[in-house]
């Protein structure tokens, strides 16, 4: 019985030893990869100075962070982004574009979701798999590309147009309102002046009708006045 109980108190010490050397650690580690997520920038024709500014994001803050978020790439050219993987998981982020603010480029407005699938590999070690998918859409895409479109100057010309004018109709609207108002209520001040569409005949009917009755009101009492006198 004490035989047993000193044998397993030694394998406890061992174990115990063992965990706390220097180097057992790394036993129990994987040793770190750093995959790639490449992104192709397309020529912008009519413009061979431009330059795509693309962003990656994780969906969660746990998930492995990029070496850098952000990627700027001439047109016709290609770059990617690097993530350093640990361990065993499944990873999502997504790509997309940094809208600029050139009124001459219409900024391609498209998005990638990017699923980053690492697992254990025969030697111990870590693979990885990356797919990438149009966001919307569950079909996998053979690449993640980006085409920036140079505007016309008739369609630039015509965009600037559709805002005045939109705001030219604005005004034109307010001012024929008020202007509208105004004619109505001339028209009303007319109207009363003239006769037009108003009863300016029973009016004058009311008014010769109190005139008569105030000449005969006032007939009558001085006739009063001079017979009461009369019987005085």
């Amino acid at each position: 019985m004490k035989l047993r109980k000193f044998f397993i108190t030694a394998m406890v010490c061992l174990l115990s030893l063992f965990a706390f050397l220097p180097g057992t650690q790394s036993v129990f580690a994987y040793e770190t990869i750093r995959v790639s997520i490449p992104v192709d920038c397309l020529e912008v024709y009519g413009n061979n100075k431009h330059t795509y500014k693309l962003k990656i994001e994780s969906e969660n803050e746990s998930f492995p962070t990029p070496v850098s978020d952000i990627l700027t790439i001439a047109e016709d050219s290609a770059g990617a982004f690097e993530i350093e993987l640990t361990e065993p998981g499944t990873y999502y982020y997504s790509i997309y574009e940094v809208a600029g603010n050139d009124a001459n480029i219409q900024y391609d407005s498209s998005r990638y979701n990017i699923t980053v699938f690492t697992e254990n590999n025969e030697n111990g070690g870590l693979h990885c798999t990356i797919t990438a998918c149009r966001a919307g859409t569950d079909s996998k895409t053979e690449s993640i590309s980006f085409q920036d479109i140079v505007l016309s100057e008739t369609e630039t010309t015509t965009a600037a147009t559709e805002t005045t004018t939109a705001a030219h109709t604005t005004v034109v609207t307010e001012v024929t309102t008020a202007e509208t108002t105004m004619e109505h209520k001339t028209d009303i001040i007319n109207s009363i002046l003239t006769g037009d569409s108003f009863p300016a005949h029973a009016i004058r009917l009311v008014m010769l009708i109190s005139a008569m009755t105030a000449i005969f009101a006032f007939l009558f009492k001085r006739d009063q006045s001079e017979e009461d006198e009369k019987n005085e």
